[in-house]
């Protein structure tokens, strides 16, 4: 009896493992002569993760995020791209590998105020932060000083745009208009620029054969804008006796012109001829109807051509 059921037994296992060895070899054949369904990719890019989640789920894949990045015109939680591609057939089960965007990257406005320029625009380098458009103004705080801001502290900005600022130039000082000193006497000019606070350069005499002592010409000329800390240099007549010589004979002419009238400046010139030879004279860009008080200096016979934007207005001969 005990030798019968062992055979049984035995048989039974061949049995079973010829059972398996068909059941595997069957298996086999089948997935070789039938391959495995494929599935094509869906395109999620663009989508939102859960909204890709669920197309990808019901399609038999499955979604894998590989990383994120930020992208200012892509909103947070949206598909940047994937891997497989849109339409790539794949096995069932697949992973989808994705990069999602994180949307605009922030950050707090730090406070710019007292800083100087340069010293802020490195502390915004370092926080990766931009520094935007300055503007300027004249204040009671020192030069170079930001004394406002925008956006505000404490602000929460996109890092890609810039931090604007005002900067103060310091305090302004107190300007008008330069008034016309030629012809005067240089002790009386002294007295104009003491209650002015203008500040006297430079003075420097020149030989004539008027009166001593008058000024003859000045820089800046009349009617620019100065303030007390603008360099005033001026002309003086100087006493000069003229010596019996064959030397041609120095003038110094004045003349007055009036600029003509118009909407715009107008450039004055002077054009003498002597006998030294022809040489122009810019008296710069003038108001409309401003009277130019003119000083030339001609030596021997000459001539004086005065231009108004290139048109010749005046012509003074000068005899020896």
């Amino acid at each position: 009896m005990l030798r019968w059921l062992k055979y049984l037994l035995r048989v039974l296992g061949i049995f079973i493992c010829l059972v398996g060895v068909f059941l595997g070899v069957a298996l086999l054949t089948l997935r070789i002569l039938v391959p495995p369904q494929k599935i094509e990719v869906p395109s999620i890019t663009g989508k939102d993760v859960k909204e890709a989640l669920i197309l990808v789920s019901e399609q038999g894949l499955a979604l894998k995020m590989i990383g994120k990045r930020y992208e200012p015109q892509i909103p947070q939680g949206v598909i940047i791209s994937q891997f497989p591609s849109p339409g790539t057939k794949v096995r069932r089960n697949r992973e989808i590998k994705v990069f999602i965007s994180e949307g605009i990257r922030t950050a707090v406005v730090p406070s710019l105020i007292e800083k100087k320029v340069r010293e802020a625009k490195i502390y915004l380098s370092q926080r990766g932060l931009n520094f935007g458009n300055t503007s300027y103004t004249y204040a009671r705080f020192p030069q170079d000083e930001i004394i406002s801001q925008g956006p505000s502290p404490q602000t929460e900005i996109n890092t890609e745009d810039g931090i604007n600022v005002l900067v103060s130039l310091g305090k302004r000082n107190p300007g008008f208009y330069m008034p016309e000193f030629m012809g005067r006497k240089i002790e009386e000019a002294k007295d104009i620029f003491e209650k002015l606070s203008l500040k006297i350069g430079k003075i420097k005499e020149s030989p004539s054969s008027g009166e001593e002592g008058v000024i003859l010409s000045q820089v800046p000329l009349p009617g620019t804008r100065v303030d007390c800390e603008t360099s005033i240099e001026l002309v003086v007549s100087t006493f000069y006796k003229e010596k019996q010589s064959f030397s041609p004979k120095v003038r110094w002419i004045p003349t007055l012109v009036e600029v003509p009238l118009g909407l715009t400046k107008k450039r004055v010139s002077v054009v003498i001829v002597d006998n030294q030879g022809r040489r122009t004279i810019d008296y710069g860009e003038r108001q409309a109807g401003e009277k130019v008080r003119i000083i030339s200096k001609v030596v021997g016979r000459g001539e004086i051509r005065i231009y108004v934007d290139g048109e010749l207005v005046k012509t003074e001969k000068v005899e020896e």
